[in-house]
């Protein structure tokens, strides 16, 4: 549809209003034509980026020139034109992007077209005026009186426009009083019932505060059209809102004076104030939000002084959901706001002034934001603690209530907010984890600590893709003839940030995380792929952990990786430890059982350091017993034998006797090497015969003398 259809309409209305006050030199049908071609530039205009406003000064001037000129046939233009053209503006282009056709905008635009058209109206009548007293000055005294009566015609005219415009018009001097108020604009400002404000200073009439601003709008008007949203103070003293366009236009000898459009804007204004308030409260405590706290929170570092402390309480309830789910959500929707209630009367009371927000959930935060020490802080946990543990009765029921707290207390030039959040975060966290209805304090090297697990957290499995991991081999030697009998993979992490890490820093993480069981299948599957090209009797030994031995699949994922390696099972040794093993029921006893079937070494790692149950010994597939370096410290160091030598040598004793192999870890002098042969033990491994070394150091010299052995 085009813009000339949508206009139809508008196009009638038009005709019928201006030929209703006017005569036109035109047959009805170029009347309708002419009109039409004027709406369309119009409507054109408000729609069109860039937006240009002299249309509607153009506009002006082109109806002079079409005889459109009683000023009650312009007022009527002005109220007919402002009532359409918005919504005119959304029929001709609905799929225009909201910032350019929202209501604001439209109405500005609409404002300033209008203010234009009555602009170039007016001049044009100024101009037609203009040539009127050169006729005079040319032709006889009754011309003259002619002239002057028109001169007085243009006067009324110009007054008829004053007071016909639906916005509210001011005209002003160069100087900036007003000289000229349409009776929109005296209803607007409250003064139609007293003098109308002639030759007062424009700047007085608005509030002090947005002076500054209107002094800004008329020295931008001198370069063109200008518009700003400024208050008005009514005759009582009353603030209003209202958009002001102001413009201006040259008069005689040089002279110029400006006009101001105004709109009333104070409902406006007070609906955005209600909604950004709204924005700023919790809807069903009342509470500050997570918004207004953040806010809050940074208005507390801008403002603070050098010395300035700030501190936090981050609350969050215990057991809430069992409290939602027991008892239903509109009952813990009244708990949480009792909860609410008691906490605000807790920070009210308890000097400095602090705030209490709401941060979503059953979490809740106090600000103090000019703390005396972390006593101050500790002071207002403890009595959120105490006034929360009473219950709170909902429907008839008493709903027992306590909270964890986490506390944080710093200097503000110490310290950001986001990372002061972040520390209150981790204290609740561990006052949770500490038993819950306490306040723990944030301790600044805990907090390191915890935040360089969460970095090797976050980075272990990018870590993986990227290399950083990677596998050293310790070898493991037979005691009785000295050749290696095979050796231990174990796991090295280069982290790019914190360089060699220790695997007792991330496994129990991967472990935790359930990361494990990919990490483990990469340490089997390079550890098998190394080893194939080992001697025959050569073995490699992996450790095996609880969470992959509950994996289901684990004997397919094993039987997969010795066949994708060509490594014989047989010289496959998985070391699990006492506690894996003592945990181990059900599928994970299955699984053990089925790894032994594919001819796989099952063998205990640090026997001797857990909770032993030797019953295990007989229900399960293992072939031997890794006896755990502790042991092995004490071993050859008198002239006679220790308790430490004979409990090693029972420990030997009793594997035999199982049929288990010994292999003996952290050996590190000959002297223990020579107690562990006589006691009778297998295998040894430690500093005494080879640090762990990378797999090209392995090969190229501990490796080599096991193939010149052989």
């Amino acid at each position: 549809m085009t813009i000339e259809t949508e206009t139809a309409e508008l196009v009638d209305q038009w005709f019928a209003e201006i030929t209703a006050v006017d005569l036109l030199p035109l047959t009805a049908a170029d009347a309708r034509a002419w009109l039409a071609r004027l709406a369309a530039e119009l409507l054109r205009a408000v729609c069109a980026e860039p937006f240009r406003p002299e249309i509607g000064y153009e506009t002006g001037a082109r109806l002079v020139h079409g005889q459109v000129i009683s000023g009650e046939a312009l007022g009527r233009t002005v109220r007919l034109l402002g009532r359409q053209l918005a919504t005119l503006a959304h029929r001709t282009d609905p799929g225009r992007p909201a910032s350019a056709t929202g209501p604001v905008l439209l109405a500005g635009r609409i404002a300033d077209l209008l203010g234009e058209l009555v602009r170039g109206h007016t001049e044009a009548l100024r101009e037609r005026t203009r040539d009127g007293h050169a006729a005079v000055r040319r032709a006889d005294l009754g011309a003259r009186a002619h002239a002057e009566r028109a001169q007085r015609i243009w006067q009324r005219r110009l007054d008829a426009v004053l007071s016909g415009a639906s916005l509210g018009m001011l005209v002003a001097d160069r100087t900036g009083r007003i000289v000229e108020a349409s009776d929109s604009a005296l209803d607007l400002l409250g003064l139609a019932a007293h003098r109308p404000p002639t030759a007062w200073p424009l700047r007085e009439i608005v509030h002090p505060a947005d002076r500054e601003v209107v002094g800004r709008l008329w020295r931008e008007a001198r370069r063109g059209r200008s518009r700003a949203e400024c208050r008005i103070l009514r005759p009582d003293g009353t603030p209003m809102w209202v958009a002001m366009t102001l413009s201006t236009t040259q008069g005689g000898a040089g002279d110029w004076f400006g006009v101001a459009m105004l709109e009333d804007i104070t409902e406006r204004r007070r609906l955005q104030e209600e909604i950004r308030l709204h924005a700023r409260r919790d809807a069903l405590t009342g509470l500050a939000n997570r918004t207004a706290f953040l806010d809050s929170l940074q208005a507390a570092f801008r403002t603070a002084g050098p010395a300035t402390r700030i501190g936090l309480c981050f609350l969050d309830l215990d057991r809430f959901k069992m409290i939602n789910e027991g008892f239903g959500y509109e009952a813990g929707d009244q708990l949480l706001i009792e909860v609410a209630r008691r906490l605000d009367r807790v920070v009210t009371a308890t000097p400095p002034a602090g705030t209490v927000a709401r941060m979503g959930g059953d979490e809740f935060m106090i600000l103090v934001p000019d703390s005396a020490g972390i006593d101050t802080v500790t002071g207002i946990a403890r009595q959120a603690l105490t006034a929360l543990r009473d219950p709170v009765r909902v429907d008839g029921r008493d709903l027992p209530v306590t909270c964890s707290i986490g506390v944080v207390e710093m200097a503000v030039a110490e310290t950001r907010p986001a990372d002061l959040i972040a520390a209150a975060d981790a204290s609740l966290t561990w006052a949770k984890s500490g038993g819950k209805d306490r306040w723990t304090a944030f301790d600044a090297d805990r907090g390191t600590r915890e935040a360089t697990r969460g970095l090797l957290s976050r980075s272990m499995g990018p870590g993986l893709a990227r290399g950083e991991f990677s596998l050293v081999y310790q070898p493991i030697v037979d005691l009785g003839g000295g050749a290696m009998a095979g050796a231990e993979a174990l796991l090295r992490w280069d982290h790019p940030r914190l360089g060699p890490t220790r695997p007792g820093e991330f496994i129990d993480l991967a472990e935790d995380t359930g990361f494990i069981v990919q990490l483990g299948e990469w340490v089997l599957e390079r550890a098998c792929e190394t080893a194939r090209d080992w001697p025959a009797h050569m073995f490699i030994s992996v450790n095996l952990s609880a969470r992959q031995l509950r994996e289901p699949g684990l004997i397919d994922v094993v039987e997969g990786i010795l066949a994708r390696t060509g490594l014989p099972p047989e010289r496959l040794q998985l070391e699990l430890t006492e506690t894996v093993l003592m945990d181990s029921g059900g599928e994970q006893l299955t699984a053990l059982h089925g790894l032994s079937a594919l001819g796989v070494r099952i063998v205990i790692d640090d026997f001797g350091t857990g909770w032993s149950n030797f019953a295990y010994l007989s229900t399960m597939p293992v072939r031997g017993l890794k006896l755990a370096g502790l042991f092995v410290a004490k071993l050859g160091q008198g002239t006679e034998p220790s308790r430490d030598d004979h409990l090693v040598e029972a420990i030997v004793e009793f594997a035999r006797k199982l049929r288990l192999s010994v292999t003996a870890e952290g050996v590190e002098t000959p002297g223990q090497a020579a107690a562990l042969r006589a006691f009778g033990a297998d295998l040894g491994q430690g500093h005494l015969f080879g640090e762990p070394a990378r797999v090209d150091e392995f090969t190229a010299t501990l490796l080599r003398q096991a193939f010149a052995a052989t």
